[in-house]
């Protein structure tokens, strides 16, 4: 071998040896190849150099990346993980802080202030394992750390798929489209009454092109509440058409679906330790359900209590501390979509009914939630883009923000009216109360009526896949005005309000 050839063999062979990561390994193999065709090394030499490299390359994890995330995934490709994470951190300005008189200091009062909040700060790993089963385990990091979801799929054939865990139960188009890709700062109220995360278990699958199912048993609570199994009756099932799809209209979205929910759990009843006098109330109550107005304003537009045990006639226990109450939920649900290339209006329907029960005290109410979006990418983006298999995920811009490009990334804007409504109150026993933007003000009566709607305007601005910038304008118009609730009026009155306006901003990181 000439001094040139073993050079060769020498500089491919270094090459080789450095080339320990996959980004490396095409690119030494061919160099070998070059020097192959161009007569400096033999085909012998060349496989004689390469063979240890092709059998090392063959076990070597490979590092991916797609839109600022990276993948270790195994050299067969069937086993992969991959670290997640999200940042949003809010502004929020709201118009009635301070102005409705009494005491600044109530605690009741924090859901008026000005303030800073980190809305969302999650770090988890999802990926594969075997080929054939997924799994991912999110934990929220702001207070005290819990977790978020924490699941696994078999997810063999996309026909039938099995899911056991933690995770978001099939109920809610907005509630299933994730925190990182809706379009406004919040969800609407509709998703104040959806069950969200819940332990269980659930098939799901895409039967055929256009069309999901998911149907779900699960509990409301992480742990056991009563002797009862909190959340053993529990179920949510949802279905989906998008007939854009279905007819093969690649630049449209036309969806429509349908879900259906019955949930029962276990509610804690306490007496109040702060009411509208001076004197805390024996008087005790679990809490059925709530609204608070959208874009995380004021606490409790809405509340329903059942009223627990009697305190004056079990003063052997501490009051409250022994007995819980049982609440059972009834919804269904109606949602759609219709984008065409920047354009979409998206919207929900739901009605269902509430029955909080303790011992011979009882009380129920309908519920109405609804909410119409319209959103408009003014830079051009597609909705149907991101459409997959029955949600809106992540939103990659045409031209992802660089500065010395003169790229300024997508930017969306968006209205959205919504609303609730609370009617057929009825109350039996004693203790239980209805609160908030009522058109009776007496809490326990018969028939009572509340409710309130809010116009919400946004834009969206996404730099890249991994950065979004929002600001948010919404009113809330009450439909009976209110005093707010649970706040201590001994130091001064406090007036009534009928609306309330807030201003919000978001910064928002994700990968």
């Amino acid at each position: 071998m000439n001094f040139n050839k073993k050079l060769a063999v020498a500089v491919s062979g270094a090459v080789l040896l450095m080339a320990g990561q996959v980004a490396l390994a095409d690119s030494a193999t061919d160099i070998v190849d070059a020097l192959v065709s161009k007569g400096v090394l033999t085909e012998e030499e060349g496989k004689l150099i390469t063979k240890g490299h092709t059998s090392k390359t063959a076990v070597t994890p490979v590092v991916k990346e797609k839109d600022g995330a990276y993948i270790l995934e195994s050299a067969n490709g069937r086993n992969s993980i991959q670290l997640t994470g999200r940042m949003h951190f809010d502004y929020r300005d709201s118009d009635i802080d301070g102005s409705i008189g009494g005491r600044t200091d109530d605690r009741d009062t924090a859901s008026l202030a000005d303030q800073f909040e980190l809305r969302r700060a999650r770090l988890g790993v999802k990926g594969k394992f075997a080929n054939d089963f997924k799994y991912e385990v999110v934990g929220n990091l702001p207070g005290t750390a819990t977790v978020d979801i924490a699941y696994l799929d078999f997810a063999k054939y996309e026909q039938v798929q099995l899911r056991a865990g933690k995770f978001k139960q099939p109920f809610g188009l907005e509630q299933l489209i994730s925190s990182n890709n809706i379009t406004m700062m919040e969800r609407s109220y509709l998703d104040q009454t959806v069950p969200s995360k819940k332990l269980g278990f659930q098939v799901m699958g895409t039967p055929t092109k256009g069309m999901t199912y998911a149907g779900s048993i699960f509990q409301n609570s992480d742990v056991e509440l009563n002797i009862n199994g909190d959340g053993k009756s529990s179920a949510a099932g949802r279905a989906t058409l998008n007939f854009a799809e279905i007819m093969g209209n690649k630049e449209a979205v036309m969806h429509l679906g349908i879900a259906g929910l019955e949930s029962n759990y276990a509610i804690s009843t306490s007496s109040s330790s702060q009411t509208e006098t001076a004197t805390p109330s024996a008087t005790s109550r679990g809490t059925i359900s709530s609204f608070r107005s959208a874009g995380r304003g004021l606490n409790n537009l809405f509340r329903g209590q059942v009223g627990g045990e009697n305190c004056a006639s079990n003063a052997s226990y501490a009051c409250a501390s022994e007995y819980g109450a049982s609440v059972r939920q009834r919804a269904y649900g109606l949602e759609g979509i219709l984008a065409t290339g920047p354009f979409k209006l998206m919207g929900e329907y739901s009605a269902g009914d509430y029955r909080g029960q303790q011992q011979a005290n009882q009380t129920k109410y309908d519920t109405t939630t609804y909410y119409l979006e319209a959103g408009f990418f003014i830079t051009g983006e597609k909705y149907a883009d991101s459409y997959k298999n029955g949600v809106f995920s992540s939103f990659k811009p045409k031209n992802e923000f660089d500065i010395d490009k003169g790229q300024w990334g997508a930017i969306e804007l968006a209205l959205r009216a919504e609303g609730y409504e609370v009617d057929n109150v009825a109350f039996t026993g004693t203790g239980g109360r209805i609160q908030g933007s009522l058109q009776n003000t007496t809490e326990n009566s018969q028939g009572n009526k509340a409710g309130a709607k809010t116009y919400t305007a946004g834009i969206r601005w996404i730099l890249s896949p991994n950065l979004i910038m929002k600001a948010n304008y919404a009113q809330t118009n009450f439909d009976y005005a209110f005093k707010p609730i649970d706040i201590n009026t001994t130091a001064a009155p406090i007036s009534n309000i009928d609306k309330e306006r807030l201003l919000m901003f978001r910064t928002q990181y994700m990968f």
